[in-house]
């Protein structure tokens, strides 16, 4: 029988990792479903040349994301099945009936296998489960607290509505920063091609003439023969730093920490940052609460959410002080600066009149109005400062060429 690597809550929701043995994936849900314990991600064991074989098929089937199913259609997924079941559809109608006007070749064939599991008697959530690209941690626990409690449709409909804020919060920093990202690139693509098209022609000509060039002027002609010798060394350095420290992040924890602490810290662009997570943090916290899943298993699943070593260390840490008897308020009081005052007092009254998840959301509303005023100020400052990059740049460039040209009658004399 295959082997399968799984990594799970247990019953105190503490994530926990080991190898299981069984015919096939649906064994695994039912022991861990038997033991009130909660599934995270799962993995069958294999050979060397089957995991290559797996990899290049993985390749050719998914972008750089992993996945062809984008977030919009995972939000408008949850949207419509919300709706049609609280319409009074039943599930498998439902899920019927968005399988056939679905386009997404991916997350068609995903539905088709959903709609199957549950005909043979597989939970929704359980279904799901089995895929976490599509379907995140916190997506699948609370369809299965829903399916304990009741109001599947309204959750659904919850789910929808936190992943399309998450979305439009990511969406404003991607605005922010692709300005700033194309006059860069503007920038690079223009310096490159004077220094390598129009530059040698000009020193070619004042070689000839033997003309005494100024300082910025043999600077950049050294420095263009610097990037014609050394042209493809170059190239080669760069990308080899850049997956250098790709895989130093990806494959080393205290480097990955590094980094993310570095972000954090960046100057304007990591408060927006911090910002972002807390966010994500609030809002997924704030909404498993309302569904009816534990502080301890909410934090767990909060923190698995955010994508900072920071903040995951400092949520497990404030996990482990909770389930020690301290005041979450406290607990979060005790991490310094990673949390604002703002978060601090809305938690410590959410948790005294019992209103916690409330108060989280309240929390979420306020910061996300602060976080798109922020993004607006700083989208408005980068614009002159760019605009003065280029121009200084430019002016650099065009200086150094032709400054040399105002001495040109005075070589010719000296020639005649």
């Amino acid at each position: 029988m295959p082997l399968y690597k799984i990594v799970y809550l247990d019953k105190e929701g503490k994530k926990k990792k080991k190898t299981l043995e069984a015919a096939k994936e649906q064994d695994i849900y039912n022991i861990l479903k038997k033991n009130n314990q909660t599934l995270l991600s799962i993995e069958e064991s294999k050979g060397f040349f089957d995991k290559i074989k797996n990899y290049f098929t993985k390749l050719q089937q998914t972008n750089l994301f992993g996945t062809t199913v984008d977030v919009t259609t995972i939000i408008l997924f949850a949207r419509q099945l919300g709706a049609m079941l609280g319409a009074g559809i039943p599930i498998i109608e439902a899920l019927e009936t968005l399988l056939k006007d679905q386009e997404n070749v991916e997350f068609k064939e995903a539905l088709q296998h959903i709609v199957d599991d549950i005909s043979s008697g597989l939970s929704f959530s359980d279904a799901i489960a089995k895929y976490p690209k599509l379907f995140n941690n916190l997506f699948v626990n609370m369809i299965r607290s829903a399916e304990e409690a009741g109001g599947l449709d309204i959750t659904l409909i919850s789910i929808s509505d936190y992943l399309e804020k998450i979305k439009d919060i990511k969406d404003r920093i991607k605005s922010a920063t692709r300005y700033p990202l194309i006059v860069f690139s503007f920038v690079v693509v223009a310096t490159a091609t004077m220094v390598v098209f129009i530059v040698p022609k000009f020193k070619m000509i004042y070689t000839k003439l033997g003309a005494d060039l100024p300082i910025t002027t043999r600077f950049l002609m050294n420095f263009t023969d610097f990037v014609q010798s050394y042209f493809y060394l170059i190239l080669i350095g760069v990308v080899g730093i850049f997956f250098l420290i790709k895989y130093l992040i990806n494959n080393y924890y205290n480097v990955k920490y590094h980094y993310h602490r570095f972000l954090l810290k960046f100057p304007k662009l990591g408060n927006i940052y911090k910002m972002g997570l807390l966010i994500n943090f609030s809002k997924t916290f704030g909404i498993l609460l309302r569904s009816g899943i534990n502080i301890i298993q909410a934090l767990e699943l909060s923190k698995n959410i955010l994508n900072n070593s920071v903040y995951k260390e400092s949520i497990k840490r404030v996990k482990d002080k909770i389930e020690a008897g301290n005041l979450i308020h406290n607990s979060f009081l005790e991490e310094g600066r990673l949390y604002p005052n703002i978060f601090i007092q809305m938690v410590g009254t959410g948790e005294e009149t019992g209103s916690l998840d409330e108060m989280l959301i309240k929390f979420n509303d306020y910061f996300e109005r602060e976080i798109n005023k922020k993004i607006d100020n700083i989208s408005s400052a980068l614009e002159p400062f760019f605009i003065i990059l280029i121009a200084g740049i430019i002016l650099f460039i065009t200086l150094s060429i032709y400054l040399p040209i105002f001495k040109l009658g005075q070589v010719m004399r000296n020639i005649s």
